[in-house]
């Protein structure tokens, strides 16, 4: 007999655990599932693989959209901040239109000030989102692992960026708090991601 046969005979006695498990593992490698894991699951557990499947469509569809729009964003002000040193640099080097180079680079500064704040609360609600859908699935890690590190890299990006604003050589002082999103905005893309879009 060989495994393919095996695993075949095996599969009706696989728990609903054992089934979830499989497929999640499935998911993570950016591979197919298995049929037999669905072919052969009992009739009671269909409700609970339903739900289940909600889950793992809200972590890699919807979820896996919002941090690749996320990462554009996060790279768009990064870019903002860069084109303000180079603003700066040019303001020195033009002395007669010094003042009016600092006024921009000070309008642009406030503006990476503001989409870092801005950033940082959707990195933490994707963050948030992920342990609610863990936690929702027995604390399994749902994550394909190419999406925790943009989701990361994220983070760590706008952490730098506040650093780098809070010890920039000019007139004002971009020190600022890095807020928590609030539980309705926590609630909000639970909701947003999980929420069944029929036809009408």
């Amino acid at each position: 007999m060989n495994a393919a046969t095996r695993l075949q005979r095996v599969m009706p006695r696989l728990s609903f655990d054992e089934r979830l498990d499989g497929m999640i593992a499935a998911y993570r490698e950016e591979r197919r599932a298995d049929p037999a894991l669905f072919e052969t699951m009992a009739v009671s557990d269909y409700e609970r693989w339903n739900s289940a499947a909600t889950v793992l469509n809200a972590v890699h569809c919807g979820l896996g959209w919002y941090i690749d729009l996320l990462e554009s964003l996060v790279t768009q002000a990064e870019l903002r901040f860069a084109l303000a040193g180079q603003s700066q640099l040019l303001g020195m080097s033009f002395r007669h239109r010094g003042a009016e180079m600092e006024e921009a680079v000070d309008q642009v500064c406030l503006r990476v000030v503001a989409e870092v704040v801005q950033r940082w609360q959707e990195v933490r609600l994707a963050e948030l989102a992920v342990a609610h859908f863990s936690e929702t699935l027995g604390g399994r890690d749902l994550v394909r692992p190419a999406m925790a590190v943009k989701l990361k890299g994220c983070r760590e990006r706008l952490i730098a960026l506040q650093d780098e604003l809070a010890r920039a050589d000019v007139p004002t002082n971009y020190e600022f708090e890095l807020p928590e999103p609030s539980a309705a905005d926590v609630d909000l893309i639970i909701d947003l991601l999980t929420r069944r879009r029929d036809l009408p």
